[in-house]
């Protein structure tokens, strides 16, 4: 979180040894921050158990996250493509992950299973999903985990509008539940229990409630005239299944960054010869050349980050290189 007036707190946890999972409204995009986060002012509390779980008392440690890139850290983060402006459209895509400098995750790292909805209400009816998560209604002293969580279904007419219901059915990512959530319980990982032990099986994202009005506008400007509220439906607590960003995140953990401008001014020049890109030679990471890499992974048929890394170059080096062979093989025919 970041501390201040206007400070924040989510939860994040250690999914990799040098990788961090929350939400992308709690890194990327926050409504109360504005629409960018200044990642240099985030704080990522690491706390410790003491040897004794009696008292579950904390003993922190506080550091600044060292980011890849220290100047841009947002090169150093894999996310979905969220927006506050859709909330059920984008709460599918309100997930990211950190890649930090120092391994500080050793031997603290959590495991996702890609688990079938109907198993997760199954072991829901017998108490065997939990959260784990910090709660701002709750001192860093008490027991952060929520027990005994059931799994509402996505057809749900009292927390559900009819186009919300058939959003949520054709995403079939996201999970409404019934754990303990507060302000700072975002990107909280929900486990279901296993013979093999405890495996995140969602990211809590945060609330959603629905209202329902009566609209009238002005039949020429198209302007509201008036607004009365039908209805208003219950609130539930909402979170994401891990299979919308499995495949790209064992791709994150794989690939390295690049580190130089020089590096990345070159791949900007590879997907302008595969005329994927028509911007500048800059060396910035901007939405173009970030199009530009999610069209070239796409034909590459590669999980989507949208990253600058050492692998992508050397792929687009090598494809690059055949495009030339076959243009010079073309031109000795002529």
């Amino acid at each position: 979180g970041q501390p201040g007036l206007k400070g924040w707190s989510c939860t994040a946890f250690c999914v990799a040894p040098n990788i961090i999972a929350t939400n992308a409204h709690c890194i990327v995009r926050n409504p109360t921050m504005g629409k960018r986060l200044n990642l240099s002012k985030t704080l990522f509390i690491l706390p410790s158990f003491k040897q004794s779980f009696a008292g579950n008392t904390y003993k922190h440690r506080l550091t600044y996250p060292e980011y890849v890139h220290a100047k841009k850290p947002y090169l150093s983060i894999y996310s979905g493509s969220f927006s506050e402006k859709t909330p059920l459209n984008s709460q599918g895509q309100d997930w990211a992950f950190t890649k930090l400098i120092h391994s500080v995750c050793k031997g603290r790292t959590l495991s996702f299973a890609d688990v079938p909805l109907r198993k997760i209400q199954k072991a829901a009816s017998k108490d065997k999903v939990f959260m784990i998560g910090y709660h701002g209604d709750k001192q860093m002293n008490e027991r952060l985990y929520s027990k005994n969580c059931q799994i509402r279904s996505r057809n749900n007419p009292l927390y559900f509008l009819k186009p919300q219901r058939r959003i949520m059915n054709k995403q079939a990512i996201l999970l409404p539940h019934t754990c303990d959530a507060f302000k700072g319980s975002s990107g909280s990982p929900i486990f279901l229990e296993t013979k093999t032990g405890p495996k995140v099986v969602g990211i809590n994202l945060g609330s959603l409630r629905y209202e329902r009005y009566r609209i009238r506008r002005n039949r020429y400007t198209g302007k509201i005239i008036s607004r009365k509220k039908l209805k208003n439906g219950k609130e539930t607590n909402m979170a994401i299944q891990p299979k919308v960003f499995m495949a790209g995140l064992k791709r994150f953990e794989q690939e390295t960054l690049l580190n130089s401008v020089g590096e990345f001014k070159e791949l900007q020049k590879q997907l302008k010869f595969l005329k994927l890109y028509r911007g500048r030679i800059d060396g910035i990471l901007g939405s173009k050349t970030r199009k530009a890499i999610y069209n070239f992974e796409q034909q590459m048929k590669l999980s989507k980050l949208g990253l600058p890394t050492e692998q992508l170059l050397a792929l687009l080096l090598e494809e690059t290189s055949k495009l030339r062979a076959e243009q010079l093989a073309e031109k000795a025919k002529q």
